[in-house]
């Protein structure tokens, strides 16, 4: 079996050497992809603060160009300018000094232009400055002639219908200019009026500008950068000449980059690939006038740190293998040998000998966890003696008390035997009382029930008591009211017969008239007998006046038949005039001997109905209050019975729970005495170890 301080020594270099083996190729892990972190950090970095730089350069020129745009228009009468010629001519003189200032300050322009509608101007209107190349001083050359060209010729004069078409500022792609044999890139923005074109202004800028910018990035020992157009063409590029298509390019080699530099999305990221056999990363970066910046870089360069990085980490690891290995050997020599004189007096403490070593006391010097485990040790010695020493009177105290306990408990057990029965006894006694008891209240609940329909019953009755006397004083009203009204009809009818008995007197008057109109007739029918007798008399000249004679006697004779037939009328009114009189007195009579002695009669009855009806109500609510105050007794009585049985069924419920305690007393009382028995057992077992410790 191996010893401790092998195992110690074997653990502290396995530790090392596996915690060594960890650090290293987390480290290496760690150093390799933080290196090609960081180089594609630089990588972006660099492409994007050169992108920066470039599109700084970019808008200086477009604001130049921005700026001598709208001081042209702002100086422009369009409607002159659209009509006169001579306007056109004073117009573009006015501009030439402001040309060649913004010109000569913009950074590497060549040329700058600005260009009119041909439509309503000459071909060959406008202004046009160049120069060879930007040290040189601008000139004023004619500009081109549109009539020599189709607007479809894009290759000649795509440089202004293309502006146009798009009506909003441009830069072109880049071009060589033959004539000076420079490549320019040109911006220019299109005039418009109220929407009509006006023409173009523009300035031709060496395309040298800033690819001398590209070529002055470098990254680590060969990352360079160039230039891509934004359909994947080459601009500019140390290798590759420009125009180059990268989907075209080696059968197809840098299709995945064209790809990459397809999708904005991918800028500021790396792209992996390789070119002409060589790994490569690359970066890129949207320049302000839709170029692309490309910088790119040999993956062997950013290896290169991570691989001597690598090669480091490797010997520190070999170094700190062989130091760890002494270091184990020496601090296991150091850790074990305490631990083996510890282990020789723990195993003299496991044969129960606590006598002093002074080994241990050196031990408890030591300042490490070897001398506190000493201590503990010394410690543990030190209790161990003290609690044998302890146990020893312990035991002899208990064995007194046992005795003592044993006394006690056998009588105990006999109190709790008597307790018990005495109270499972009144336990008993107190379950017939509330048996009892609960009869009697269930008694006094059925009279109780009994009493309180009685109370309803009288309380009804009141009620119908005093709607029977309202019924009495309503009849009394009814017949007092209906005695007033006869009363009052009555006195009307009396009136009004005595005044129709007056004025049936007036029919004598008419009997007077007839008497009259009978006078008159016959003194008329005289005169006419006399008119006939003197007609006669007078012969043929009285014949007219006999005629008329004649008809005043039948006059007279119709008189006398009407007065009877008056007088007739007269009889029989007379007559009907008296029975009226005979019957509306009977009627008086009537109304007057008996209906009003009759409703005074009803008058009297409802007063005495009332009367009764008030001596009912009185005698029912005297029976109400006595009934209410009776129940009030009894549900005193039943509330008072009713405590006094919860008082009885909770006394039983207590008693029979002391009953059931005191049964658990005696059993307890039982489970102490096998404990204490139980207990006496041990006590002689506690002995038998004592006698073995050595002290």
């Amino acid at each position: 079996m191996k010893s401790i301080r092998m195992k110690i020594t074997l653990a502290i270099v396995f530790c090392s050497l596996i915690s060594a083996a960890i650090i290293s190729l987390m480290s290496i892990s760690n150093s390799r992809t933080l290196s090609n972190t960081d180089a594609k950090k630089e990588l972006s970095l660099s492409c994007s603060n050169a992108s920066k730089e470039i599109n700084a350069l970019i808008s200086r020129i477009e604001q130049s160009v921005d700026t001598l745009s709208d001081l042209a228009l702002s100086q422009l009468d369009f409607s002159r300018f659209k009509n006169s010629d001579s306007y056109v001519s004073q117009y573009t003189r006015n501009l030439m000094n402001d040309f060649y200032k913004f010109s000569e300050h913009t950074d590497g322009s060549i040329c700058s232009y600005i260009r009119y509608n041909p439509d309503f101007t000459e071909p060959t209107s406008g202004l046009f400055l160049t120069r060879p190349d930007t040290q040189s001083a601008f000139d004023s050359v004619t500009p081109t002639d549109f009539s020599m060209y189709d607007k479809d010729d894009l290759a000649h004069v795509g440089w202004y219908y293309i502006p146009v078409a798009n009506k909003a500022p441009l830069w072109m792609d880049p071009y060589l200019n033959e004539n000076i044999n420079v490549y320019m890139i040109s911006y220019v923005v299109p005039l418009y009026v109220d929407g009509t074109s006006v023409g173009i202004l523009g300035m031709d800028i060496d395309f040298g500008q800033i690819t001398d910018l590209a070529d002055r990035i470098s990254v680590f020992d060969s990352g360079y950068a160039f230039l891509v157009s934004s359909d994947g063409s080459i601009l500019h590029h140390k290798e590759l000449p420009s125009g180059t298509s990268l989907t075209e390019y080696n059968n197809g080699e840098l299709a995945a980059v064209n790809d990459f530099l397809s999708d904005s999305a991918n800028e500021g990221t790396t792209l992996g690939y390789h070119y002409n056999g060589t790994e490569k990363y690359l970066t890129f970066a949207e320049l302000a006038n839709g170029m692309k910046l490309v910088l790119t870089v040999p993956v062997d360069e950013i290896k290169a740190n991570a691989n001597l990085l690598s090669m480091k980490i490797f010997g520190f690891l070999l170094i700190g293998i062989i130091i760890s290995i002494v270091l184990g050997i020496i601090i296991s020599r150091t850790i074990a040998n305490p631990i083996k004189q510890m282990t020789k007096i723990i195993k003299q403490t496991s044969q129960l000998n606590f006598q002093k070593d002074s080994r241990i006391e050196r031990l408890m010097k030591q300042k490490d966890e070897t001398g506190t485990m000493a201590k503990a040790v010394y410690d543990m010695r030190s209790v161990l003696r003290d609690l044998v020493s302890n146990m020893e009177q312990i035991k002899e105290s208990l064995v007194s008390s046992m005795g003592l306990l044993d006394h006690v408990m056998k009588e105990n057990n006999a109190i709790s035997e008597d307790n018990s029965a005495t109270t499972e006894e009144l336990a008993s006694g107190m379950q017939e009382t509330t048996a009892n008891t609960t009869m009697i209240v269930s008694n006094i609940n059925a009279i109780q029930d009994n009493v309180t329909d009685i109370q309803n019953l009288s309380e009804q009755e009141q009620k119908a008591s005093q709607d029977i006397m309202a019924r009495a004083r309503q009849l009394r009203d009814s017949t007092s009211a209906s005695t007033d009204k006869a009363m009052e009809v009555y006195e009307s009818m009396k009136a009004r017969t005595a005044e129709a008995i007056e004025k049936s007197k007036v029919v004598a008057k008419i009997n007077e008239l007839t008497d009259n109109i009978r006078e008159i007739s016959s003194q008329t029918n005289l005169l006419a007998l006399n008119a006939n007798i003197e007609a006669a008399r007078a012969g043929e000249a009285g014949k007219g006046f006999a005629v008329v004679a004649t008809e005043i006697g039948n006059l007279s004779n119709q008189t006398f038949q009407t007065v009877d037939g008056i007088n007739q009328i007269v009889h029989e009114v007379n007559e009907a005039v008296s029975n009226m009189t005979e019957c509306i007195q009977v009627i008086m009579h009537f109304l007057e001997e008996t209906v009003v002695a009759d409703y005074n009669s009803f008058s009297k009855v409802g007063e005495r109905y009332e009367e009764d009806a008030q001596t009912f109500n009185n005698s029912m609510q005297h029976i109400y209050s006595e009934i209410s105050d009776l129940n009030d007794k009894i549900n005193s009585i039943a509330q008072t019975i009713e405590n006094v049985n919860e008082t009885i069924s909770e006394s039983t419920e207590g008693v029979t729970l002391i009953a059931e305690k005191s049964g658990d007393a005696v059993s307890k009382t039982l489970e102490g005495y096998n404990h204490l028995h139980e207990s006496e057992s041990n006590l002689n077992l506690l002995k038998t170890l004592i006698e073995k410790f050595e002290i």
